[in-house]
């Protein structure tokens, strides 16, 4: 299998190689212990065996943080993803090497007890180093009996308890492949972002569209190049804009209304300020000339004057939203979709709760990203992008399959 190394893989990856170097680390230094007692008669064990494998056992354990500190002192630090792929190998096979080794050497005294390390030592890896694990430590210790010359009736008790733990192992195991799966709904979820990502580029046609029919915006009064260029020439963000400033105009007509008041005036002039700085920044020269007029009246307190001239502020608003909904209906835009039900949801709330759900699938709460998910699908936004969330539904059932 070749790993497709993400931020997200990585991580995990570079997590479960510190772990399994404590983990190792650990065990040498239990194996030293005892091995410096055994060497000062303070505890006898009649395998020979265990005078010559126990300091083979400590340089194996050993090593995968040596390794470690070459790598990051070599050029591969700057390519973490390949110094990671050495490191994670290189400590699966030392776990192997180790339990078949030490298995031959302790296997009549602590028997498969202190074959748990190990097996958490490498229980983030795969299934399958799990269970080789295991087959590694029981052949080792077969063959020590064998090699001692127990009888089948003086090794029956050792391979029953060492296969005891087995149950112990396949629910290591099993966290191992949920761990795996869940792994996989990372990079799904990094994966769908990218992919949709990609869905919401417009071609350049779509921009090219834009400026020929922002002409028509120049010619009812809009100074669109100024507007243009205050945004960088960003015609994408622009229209955003657009979007929302026609989707909040009539709630924000009607409260600056209910302000009109000798009492809320002040509270006016800020509103109509707002007004006045959205307006300049798309280029309604009419209409942030007018707003600025209110803004200072107001802010003098000047009630009567304002009130004369509402009607005309009014006007020049109700009068930019027709043109900008003419400009954006020209070019096929909305910023709302809808249910089946008529309720509607703006796209950047739908975003929102798009990003919500793949939150919560890098976090593998994998209940609560498809409950976002399938309340996303009632709205149809594009036939692509439903399909990519059918998809990603469809690929958490099957990833969390029992």
């Amino acid at each position: 299998m070749e790993f497709d190394y993400n931020h997200i893989f990585l991580d995990n990856r570079q997590l479960t190689n510190k772990a399994s170097l404590i983990w190792c680390n650990m065990i040498a230094g239990v194996f030293s212990v005892a091995w410096l007692l055994y060497l000062l008669n303070i505890i006898h064990i009649t395998n020979v065996a265990f005078s010559y494998l126990a300091p083979a056992c400590i340089c194996l354990l050993i090593s995968p943080s040596l390794l470690n500190q070459i790598l990051l002192r070599s050029r591969l630090r700057e390519q973490s993803e390949k110094s990671t792929y050495i490191l994670e190998h290189y400590i699966i096979s030392v776990c192997l090497a180790t339990t078949f080794v030490a298995s031959c050497c302790l296997s009549n005294y602590i028997m498969a007890a202190w074959i748990l390390p190990m097996l958490i030592a490498c229980q983030y890896y795969s299934k399958k180093t799990t269970t080789f694990v295991y087959v590694a430590g029981l052949i080792g210790m077969l063959l020590s009996m064998l090699i001692s010359g127990l009888t089948i009736m003086s090794a029956l008790p050792y391979i029953l308890i060492y296969c005891a733990f087995y149950p112990l192992c396949m629910m290591i195991t099993k966290r191992t492949s949920l761990l795996l799966k869940k792994q996989k709904l990372s990079i799904m979820a990094l994966q769908a972002k990218q992919s949709l990502d990609n869905i919401h580029e417009f071609p350049d046609t779509f921009i090219t569209d834009c400026r020929i029919k922002m002409r028509y915006l120049a010619k009812n009064g809009v100074d669109i190049d100024s507007a243009l260029t205050k945004m960088d020439g960003n015609v994408e963000k622009y229209n955003d804009f657009v979007l929302t400033f026609l989707g909040e105009s009539h709630p924000k007509e009607d409260e600056l209304f209910s302000l009109l008041t000798p009492e809320t005036i002040l509270q006016y002039g800020a509103k109509v300020r707002e007004l006045r700085i959205k307006a300049n920044a798309l280029g309604l020269t009419q209409l942030t000339d007018t707003a600025f007029f209110h803004e200072i009246e107001a802010y003098a307190n000047s009630f009567e004057i304002v009130r004369l001239n509402w009607e005309k502020l009014s006007f020049e608003w109700d009068e930019a939203c027709e043109v900008f909904t003419s400009y954006i209906r020209s070019l096929g835009l909305k910023n709302h979709a809808t249910d089946e039900n008529g309720n509607q949801i703006t796209f950047k709330e739908w975003g929102a709760h798009l990003q919500e759900a793949f939150d919560a699938l890098e976090s593998y709460d994998t209940k609560r990203a498809r409950t976002i998910l399938n309340e996303l699908l009632r709205y149809q936004i594009d036939s692509d992008i439903t399909k990519n969330l059918q998809s990603i539904i469809a690929n958490i059932d099957d990833i969390l399959k029992a």
